[in-house]
């Protein structure tokens, strides 16, 4: 359960409904709720990152407080364009400031998508994020500064 409810999807660009996608939904896991508000106030630089990014399609956020787990959706035109956004300079810095706050390693699960999918759906995020957890071994459960599809 997600609480409070996501944010409405953002649709940065239109899509092609006959034009796949990648698809990305991740997953962190704060250790304590003293980082909690230092977490949220970065999130609104990377918001107008994310919008002004190039290759992105469309994205939303989603938080559990009462887990101090936060949650994100986005599409992306290619996995380069995903890459750069997660290392460009402003992205890293945030990533860097916080992996020590993480109380376990972060989700990371891709797939791909018809634009006529868009927008996302948190339900098949997140069933694809509990998967991903159940299987071990999968690629999609890495550490928080590795970010490749």
């Amino acid at each position: 359960m997600l609480f409070p409810p996501p944010k409405p999807w953002k649709q940065v660009v239109p899509a092609d409904p006959n034009r796949e996608y990648l698809a990305f939904t991740s997953r962190f896991f704060m250790k304590s709720p003293r980082r909690v508000l230092r977490f949220l106030s970065r999130s609104g630089t990377i918001e107008r990152q994310v919008d002004a990014a190039p290759g992105m399609v469309g994205w939303s956020l989603a938080l559990n407080l009462l887990k101090l787990e936060f949650y994100t959706l986005s599409a992306w035109e290619d996995a380069g364009s995903l890459h750069y956004f997660a290392h460009e300079a402003g992205h890293g810095a945030a990533i860097r400031e916080f992996v020590g706050d993480m109380r376990r390693k972060s989700l990371f699960v891709y797939y791909t998508v018809r634009g006529s999918d868009l927008p996302l759906s948190w339900k098949e995020a997140l069933r694809r994020q509990n998967s991903a957890v159940q299987d071990s071994g999968d690629r999609t459960a890495m550490a928080a500064n590795e970010v490749e599809p």
